[in-house]
């Protein structure tokens, strides 16, 4: 099964018949009557097509459907639209809904409204859209698994495309769309990305902090942080306004990355490297192997020194008569 989390736009209306001079807005659906009696016209006017035309993907259908039948969704998959808060926009996501449902049988598709996705003030777009996006769509990468997702930034607001980008290269999880009138399917790979986390653990209280309070004053951003540092991690905050920061987009995928658990890196003086040299050259003494497995996890880093302490024996890779081992775990993230 994949899960297919897919940005949804208002192409859904393109073969709706809107009188001259008028467009599918707000306005027009209240005057059908609100979002139900919107989607039903929408949904009537592309239900005649199939998803299996290939003149009706390209021509007719929205940008979400055309884009998953080229991923070939199937009713063993799962889609989720990620809508606008807008009339509009969640009238068409519906409308996009019932479509795939009747022409993938069995197939689960929801419709999540994100608070903040519309196109009248790019300030709660920026503040409050882009953020929820994101966090809507960790839950769900979080809940499924990285490797049973993929990202559609097809359909939906353009400038949400970078931000989905993103969240696949940190995430780990591939991305996949189709670029305006084109049927080839473009796809973007996971990428070995990852934090430079010597320069990212030092603020991770502030970041736990601006998360637990929702927002604190700049000038208490600006103490914690220093001067020669403040450009390269600016990205990770949002101002807004009266004296006020909160976590970006950006900043919301670092906390959260943060937290996660992950191996230690192994940082060795010259003289530890001299003596790890010295012991490979001893019969059935591996250190890298030793130092892979103490630096798998936090966890496993304590279990092995609790082990050697409580049997009174060298540590794994130690000979009886060697200096005793210099590891210590002084920062989160090394040994």
């Amino acid at each position: 099964m994949t899960i297919y989390l897919c940005t949804c736009g208002t192409s859904a209306a393109r073969t709706l018949q809107v009188p001259p001079g008028r467009r599918f807005d707000a306005d027009y659906v209240a005057e059908l009557g609100g979002i139900e009696a919107a989607s039903d016209a929408v949904f009537a006017s592309c239900q005649g097509y199939s998803i299996d035309d290939d003149s009706a993907l390209r021509n007719k259908l929205s940008a979400e459907i055309h884009s998953l039948a080229r991923m070939q969704v199937g009713g063993s998959d799962k889609v989720i639209l990620y809508g606008s808060e807008t009339p509009d926009g969640l009238a068409c996501a519906h409308a996009v809904r019932r479509f795939l449902e009747r022409a993938r049988p069995n197939l689960p598709c929801f419709v999540h409204r994100i608070e903040g996705l519309q196109v009248t003030d790019a300030y709660r777009f920026r503040t409050q859209g882009v953020v929820n996006f994101t966090k809507s769509i960790v839950t769900e990468i979080d809940a499924y698994g990285a490797p049973q997702c993929v990202l559609n930034p097809t359909g939906g607001f353009k400038s949400l495309v970078p931000y989905t980008v993103l969240i696949g290269m940190i995430k780990g999880v591939p991305a996949k769309y189709i670029f305006e009138q084109s049927t080839a399917l473009i796809s973007l790979p996971v990428m070995p990305v990852d934090f430079a986390r010597e320069r990212l653990e030092p603020i991770r209280p502030l970041l736990e902090r601006i998360e637990r309070d929702s927002a604190i004053p700049r000038a208490d951003l600006d103490t914690a942080i220093p001067f020669d540092d403040r450009a390269y991690l600016e990205p990770l905050f949002e101002d807004l306004g009266k004296g006020q920061t909160t976590l970006s987009p950006v900043g919301f995928l670092v906390r959260e990355e943060l937290d996660r658990p992950s191996g230690l890196v192994p940082y060795l003086s010259r003289r530890a490297l001299d003596d790890l040299i010295k012991l490979r050259g001893i019969n059935n003494i591996d250190p890298e192997r030793y130092l892979r497995r103490v630096a798998a996890s936090r966890e496993q880093f304590y279990r092995v020194l609790a082990e050697a302490r409580q049997h009174r024996r060298p540590l794994p890779g130690q000979q009886r008569g060697l200096a005793p081992p210099r590891l210590a775990y002084h920062r989160p993230w090394r040994i």
